[in-house]
């Protein structure tokens, strides 16, 4: 058999029990042709040698701002996928909270069209739901989902806090068989504690005014909402007890819901946010040590889906604007992997949370497994490997990290995309990888 590529001498993730099969692997077109301990029967002019190396598939990214349009200052598509295939993903859903926000087809069109020239990695969009684009919603096709921010700033229309609004849109879901994913957290709760605490500056009058209580009530209304109107919800970065609790109920009901948790709820509390100052200010706010365990908790019981990295960089200098000024976020997604294996989760639940379910969840076809017919989007890593967290060495345009210092294990070493390397120890090749990522389909 003559194939594109050979890959000897890896060691492949290839599922439950998380099992690993030393062997090679074929690829021809970009999809995995063979899987195969006696590579005598294949042929290739291109082989490249794993040396041993763990060989995953690829992580979908469901949650990451990439900035395009409007603020590119902070990343850029090719910054932000360059940092994605930094840290072995190979899929990203870019959200649409950019400047305009992506809440009419011409806009997603628009934003298609800036992206394609600078893509390292594939890539898909969520669509943003608005208080007015009800006709765009109902006509909009190829995306990932329909994005409710039920909490961002009450004067912009991207924020969907009304009962009315938000049945009328999750209704319209429901009919054409789309994701509603959903940043819970309660607007008008938010404007009042923010008011309340406004004068102080330390950093847990922030904390406050995102308190659990923010998240509890809206969380228990996209539940509610779903329960009666049957549409598919997913919840963006779940970070309290009590909310796994609700989507554990929910789950057990009948309701079609899914979630998501993020790094820096799972490796940083709300102790941390004090320490970090605005660089720990994120949305939903860091947690207590409790909420952090249940969220560790959920990975083991089911309850949590996925894992995501929340990627949403911003400046230094618009981070050290204070506490109240500075935007919420923190870059997230060269470090994601390593974290989750430096935390001794096993092999099979990273896979699961990173590739298997992100894929199913969002109907991503031929991608998050090591299987014939897959596309070949692999991560070649050496798990015991340790290496220390440097932000001004991160490909993200913001150069920093809330991780700054921290000793991790298993960063990527290569990473593929539908077969070509397109990460290779540190570095990207632009000339070879820029334009190669393509916009993913959907099936709902």
């Amino acid at each position: 058999m003559e194939i594109d590529l050979l890959i000897k001498n890896a060691r492949i993730y290839i599922g439950d029990p998380g099992d690993v099969y030393e062997g090679c692997l074929g690829i021809e077109n970009g999809k995995i042709v063979a899987i195969t301990k006696d590579s005598s029967m294949i042929r290739s002019s291109d082989v490249f040698d794993a040396k041993g190396l763990l060989v995953i598939p690829g992580l979908i990214d469901v949650d990451t701002h990439f900035r395009v349009p409007g603020m590119t200052h902070k990343e850029d598509f090719f910054t932000g996928t360059s940092a994605a295939a930094a840290g072995g993903i190979t899929t990203v859903l870019d959200m649409p909270n950019t400047n305009p926000p992506t809440t009419t087809r011409k806009r997603l069109r628009e934003k298609r069209k800036l992206v394609e020239k600078n893509a390292v990695v594939d890539y898909g969009f969520h669509f943003a739901a608005s208080v007015d684009n009800q006709s765009e919603i109902e006509t909009v096709n190829d995306v990932a989902s329909v994005k409710f921010f039920m909490a961002g700033h009450e004067t912009t229309p991207t924020t969907v806090d009304d009962e009315g609004i938000l049945f009328e849109e999750f209704s319209i879901l429901k009919k054409r068989g789309m994701i509603a994913t959903v940043h819970a957290e309660n607007q008008r709760l938010i404007k009042y504690l923010k008011e309340k605490y406004k004068h102080s500056e330390d950093f847990e009058a922030y904390n406050e005014s995102r308190n659990n209580l923010v998240v509890h009530l809206a969380t228990a209304e996209v539940i509610e909402l779903a329960r009666y109107i049957g549409n598919r919800v997913h919840i963006c970065h779940s970070s309290t007890k009590e909310e796994l609790e609700m989507i554990r109920a929910a789950k057990k009901s009948g309701i079609d819901i899914t979630c998501e948790v993020v790094p820096y709820h799972l490796f940083l509390t709300k102790d941390d946010a004090t320490k970090l100052g605005p660089y720990g200010k994120v949305s939903p706010a860091l947690k207590s040590g409790d909420d952090q365990k249940a969220l560790w908790d959920g990975i083991e019981n089911g309850v949590v889906d996925c894992i995501a990295s929340e990627h949403t960089p911003h400046t230094k200098e618009e981070k050290e604007k204070g506490v109240w000024e500075a935007p919420a976020g923190m870059p997230g997604n060269e470090t994601m992997l390593p974290l989750l294996i430096s935390s001794g989760l096993s092999l099979n639940k990273i896979v699961k949370l990173t590739s298997e379910n992100p894929a199913r969840i969002f109907g991503i076809r031929d991608k998050g497994k090591i299987a014939l017919g897959y596309d070949a989007d692999l991560v070649f890593l050496d798990p015991k490997e340790e290496w220390v967290v440097k932000g001004d060495e991160l490909q993200t345009k913001c150069r920093w990290s809330a991780f700054e210092g921290m000793k991790l294990k298993g960063k990527p070493q290569f990473t593929m995309v539908r077969g070509r390397l397109i990460y290779e120890n540190g570095e990207i090749d632009e000339t070879e990888s820029r334009c190669y990522g393509r916009y993913i389909e959907f099936n709902y």
